[in-house]
């Protein structure tokens, strides 16, 4: 079933076409009057399920029917026959800022666009120039309109938005005082893509900070700019908001651009169940006219009754009633990891040296990690034969804990077509922690890949799946496999699912780690660095695991160096 904020989009795309198709004021207006009502009325969907005829203000005996028909089919009469006269398309040419009704209209009817590729043709070919009441500063407005859109289109891997919003953040301190800075948005959240980079700031000189921002010689363009916010499109596609309120709105602001989407949809709908009202602006009691503003996060969901709800959860599952409960978990962090067990050096494919890897390690404070190397199965012009994974454990023990870190003998081993492992179990009994992964034959069908799975978490000398999908954004989705399969197996073996935070793979997705985790399964986050500078990238994993909602428990390199050699024991000995 629809939103009520669906709906109500719905409601006014209905309305927008009315008024295209030459409707009176008062007929099309009915509709936003409707949508109106239906985004600020109690879940329209409860009343729906419930039986209830829809009865809203402003809302009557058809409008109520249009509705009812939406929340149960996302469809309704009235927009299918206007969709009939005006394509669906013609709303991504409203999606241009400074393009309204009445110029939509007129582009379609006279010159045939229908779609953002039909407008940005026709302005890149001259038809629309001497077009009365078109003139070049509006041609210019529509250019940079369309970038935006596109923009809003267009999704950024996790890693990169976040290396440019720091840079963004960075000069925007440069600039005119201001209180706080922070992303928001689904940076915030640790989505594995980002649409945009939102940017919230506190500041007494708003206007100041804004003109700052938008003279960011980064910028290609300069989308919109007012008094306390702005938007710019940088090269490359990627659109960056800064929004500036005073410094007791923080919490208000800082909540609201968080999102995401969904989670806002049941917050706002669970505050007008209490009569309240939730924006940027603070939170509005309805009844008395009362605004509650918050110089913190926290506040404003303690404010509506409720535990405070981490970025990472924010999602629109079921972390509202989690936290109108008070059963939100503490979520695991970076500072509760005690190592990392997935990193690699140039004995195999990595690009420093094995003293520099575990120089690196001991700067981060572990208190172990462990050098996992490929096997040589993977490709044998630099995985390690099983002479050479022997020699290289003789040079870790020969290292001892020179560096003050306990470095582990580890292989990401390659699981075989079959389920096997690239080494014999004589050469795997020798190594501290094995990681599995699959890294070839990865067009297997779902159920050999399932089969495939299940036989190496069933190898006692198997520790972790590795990134388990096998997915990368640069190269592959993955391959499919039974989940539930995998998982079950996984938890009844003893054997940890990676969560990989190299930026191509943040793998295994969150969404997944979630439903493993209902299976009693152990987690390791790891970075998968093959250089010293990537050992940063564990992060990424930790957030991937704050999105499923794992705790410091879930994982096993937040454990003790006893608990993993005996977790690793356990397994082997069982077999």
């Amino acid at each position: 079933m629809l939103s009520n904020t669906e709906v109500a989009q719905k409601l006014l795309e209905i309305r927008t076409l009315m008024e295209m198709a030459g409707e009176s004021f008062y007929k099309y207006m009915a509709y936003e009057k409707a949508a109106a009502s239906v985004e600020n009325a109690p879940p329209m969907a409860d009343l729906v399920a419930a039986g209830e005829h829809v009865k809203l203000p402003g809302v009557g005996k058809s409008i109520g029917a249009a509705i009812e028909q939406l929340v149960k089919t996302a469809r309704c009469q009235q927009l299918d026959e206007l969709h009939q006269r005006f394509p669906p398309s013609l709303l991504e040419v409203l999606g241009v800022s400074g393009i309204g009704t009445k110029t939509a209209a007129l582009l379609f009817t006279e010159y045939g666009i229908a779609s953002l590729q039909d407008l940005e043709n026709a302005i890149a070919a001259g038809t629309l120039a001497g077009v009365p009441r078109l003139g070049n500063k509006t041609i210019e407005n529509w250019r940079r309109g369309i970038l935006a859109y596109r923009g809003r289109q267009k999704r950024t891997p996790l890693p990169i938005a976040l290396t440019i919003a720091r840079e963004a953040m960075d000069y925007v301190r440069e600039g005119p005082p201001l209180e706080r800075l922070l992303f928001a948005g689904s940076l915030r959240r640790c989505e594995v893509t980002v649409g945009d980079i939102d940017l919230v700031c506190t500041s007494a000189l708003a206007a100041e900070v804004v003109a700052h921002f938008a003279a960011w010689p980064r910028a290609q363009a300069v989308l919109a700019e007012g008094p306390t916010k702005a938007s710019i499109w940088l090269p490359g596609g990627l659109q960056i908001d800064l929004r500036v309120l005073p410094d007791h709105l923080y919490g208000n602001l800082l909540q609201h651009f968080t999102g995401s989407r969904e989670h806002n949809i049941k917050l706002r709908e669970h505050a007008v169940r209490a009569s309240l009202r939730v924006s940027e602006n603070g939170i509005l009691n309805l009844e008395t006219g009362d605004v509650i503003t918050c110089t913190e996060e926290s506040r404003v969901y303690a404010a509506l009754g409720m535990q405070y709800i981490p970025p990472e959860l924010r999602s629109g599952l079921d972390e509202i009633d989690l936290a109108r409960a008070g059963a939100i978990p503490e979520l695991v962090e970076s500072t509760d990891l005690r190592g990392d067990f997935h990193m690699h050096t140039t004995w195999s494919d990595g690009d420093d040296t094995l003293d520099a890897m575990i120089a690196a390690a001991a700067a981060r404070g572990y208190e172990y990690h462990a050098i996992s190397d490929h096997s040589q199965g993977r490709a044998r012009r630099f995985g390690l034969d099983p002479r050479k994974v022997l020699e290289q454990r003789a040079e870790i023990e020969a290292l001892g804990d020179r560096f003050g870190v306990r470095t582990l003998c580890a292989s990401e081993v390659d699981i075989l077509p079959d389920g096997s492992l690239d080494f014999d179990d004589s050469v795997l009994a020798e190594l501290d922690v094995v990681i599995g992964s699959v890294h070839v034959a990865t067009r297997q069908s779902r159920e050999e890949m399932t089969a495939r799975l299940i036989r190496a978490c069933e190898n006692p000398y198997v520790t972790i799946l590795g990134h388990p999908t096998g997915r990368r954004f640069d190269a592959t989705m993955g391959y499919e496999f039974d989940y539930d399969a995998v998982f079950a197996a996984a938890a009844q073996t003893g054997t940890a699912l990676e969560i990989d935070g190299q930026a191509a793979r943040l793998d295994l997705p969150a969404p997944l780690a979630r439903r493993a985790k209902t299976f009693g399964v152990t987690f390791s986050l790891d970075s998968d660095a093959h250089r010293t500078g990537d050992l940063a990238a564990i992060d990424f994993a930790v957030g991937q695991a704050r999105r499923a909602g794992l705790t410091k428990a879930d994982v096993l390199n937040a454990q003790p160096l006893e608990y993993v050699r005996a977790f690793v024991a356990r397994k082997r000995e069982a077999a």
